[in-house]
């Protein structure tokens, strides 16, 4: 028997933990395949790049953050993924792209933080599957040049590799892989591939297919779903979405975000998107309407007072170069009634709180209930290739 992997058990939880939210829950998405099967270590393509949630708790390290996707960069700011990998409003957070060959290794210059994030205005489930990642800085590594043109007459048949960081066959994730397959449709907007033996799995959406083509390789698609068993996938292709890719390699980089400044409320400042807010935070929804910037992935709130150390309700979380206490903004929250705290000067002592794996299923679960009822008609007779990907399921 295969035991749950972590991501697994957390899904497991979160049904526990919320019960009924009117509305089924979506099941399990794609938590059944592994990265590149079949294929082997890719310390090469140094532009293809994991993208990471960054983890708002004090105590937790980088490198603890699971992958969630792949992307290539394209331009020095620009990372080019699957639609379903760009952050969203409804489940805010700060993510990373890390240029290494191992996430658990990379150095602080490989891990970029975004900034924001770009969808094809068409996308749906299943349908433009395209989307980039801005990036704070530019990338450490050169950006795959992005051929726009037309796909060969004769690509039907012809060989690929696909590359990515998710869950490889010994059940670890963060290393790049990359696998030899072939194309064996060829559709309006999107082309499949079959194993042989290589074939891109959870964790790899987002990621490019390459082809050869007159000597030199060509990034020809992007990861979007496939089969459970990881023996097909499509992917969108990248010729058909030329206008809507031209325009974001001309897109100015937005500014630099303001630091994070603990002494302001932040339940009392509004923001509309992302970039409203201070760099590491995110715009999320507000208590009884409206939005306000919050910890990255958190529910809305403010900065309490520097954390000391474990045994209390709170959550302590980063805060610039500090740790401190992170409050709701629903009324009737104190920070005496959080993990401990330091009366005196600095004090930015490091807690990873008791309540944190709860507070944080509590989120995901009425972030997961808003989606299902929104989106059940449209999710519920599919499984993604990564979290929050779609992919058409078998009987």
């Amino acid at each position: 028997m295969r035991l749950p992997r972590p991501r697994e058990l957390a899904v497991v939880l979160l049904v526990a933990a919320v019960g009924g939210c009117g509305g089924p829950l979506e099941p399990s998405v794609g938590e059944d395949r592994r990265a590149v099967t079949g294929g082997a270590l890719e310390p090469g393509s140094p532009a293809v790049g994991a993208i990471v949630p960054v983890a708002p708790t004090c105590g937790e390290a980088e490198d603890a953050s699971p992958v969630i996707c792949s992307g290539t960069l394209v331009a020095p700011r620009v990372v080019l993924t699957a639609a379903h990998c760009v952050e969203n409003a409804d489940a805010p957070q700060v993510l990373s792209v890390v240029f290494a060959p191992e996430v658990a290794l990379a150095s602080p210059a490989e891990r970029v933080r975004t900034v924001a994030g770009r969808l094809h205005p068409d996308w749906s489930a299943g349908e433009n599957d395209i989307g980039a990642l801005i990036l704070a800085e530019d990338a450490p590594v050169a950006p795959v040049r992005l051929d726009l043109s037309a796909l060969p007459p004769d690509v039907l048949g012809r060989p690929t590799r696909v590359v990515g960081f998710g869950i490889d066959d010994e059940g670890q994730t963060g290393s790049r892989r990359s696998g030899a397959a072939r194309v064996t449709a060829v559709e309006a907007g999107t082309f499949t591939i079959a194993a042989e033996p290589g074939m891109s799995c959870g964790g790899d959406s987002g990621g490019p297919v390459f082809l050869e083509d007159d000597g030199a390789e060509r990034l020809i698609g992007v990861v979007s779903f496939g089969d459970p068993e990881c023996t097909t996938g499509t992917n969108t292709r990248v010729d058909v979405h030329a206008a809507f890719l031209r325009a974001l390699l001309d897109e100015a980089p937005p500014p630099a975000r303001r630091p994070i400044d603990p002494a302001v409320d932040a339940c009392t400042v509004p923001c509309e998107v992302h970039a409203d807010c201070p760099a590491a935070m995110a715009c999320a929804p507000r208590p009884g309407g409206g939005k306000s910037c919050a910890a990255a992935g958190l529910e809305a709130g403010r900065f309490g007072e520097a954390c000391s150390g474990p045994g209390g309700e709170r959550l302590c979380v980063k805060a610039g170069e500090a740790c401190r206490l992170w409050l709701p903004c629903a009324g009737g929250q104190t920070e005496e009634a959080g993990c401990a705290v330091t009366r005196g000067r600095g004090g930015a002592g490091v807690t990873s709180a008791k309540g944190t794996l709860s507070a944080l299923l509590a989120l995901a679960a009425y972030l997961r209930c808003r989606r299902s009822r929104r989106e059940h008609r449209a999710t519920r007779e599919v499984h993604g290739h990564g979290p929050g990907g779609a992919l058409p399921s078998r009987p």
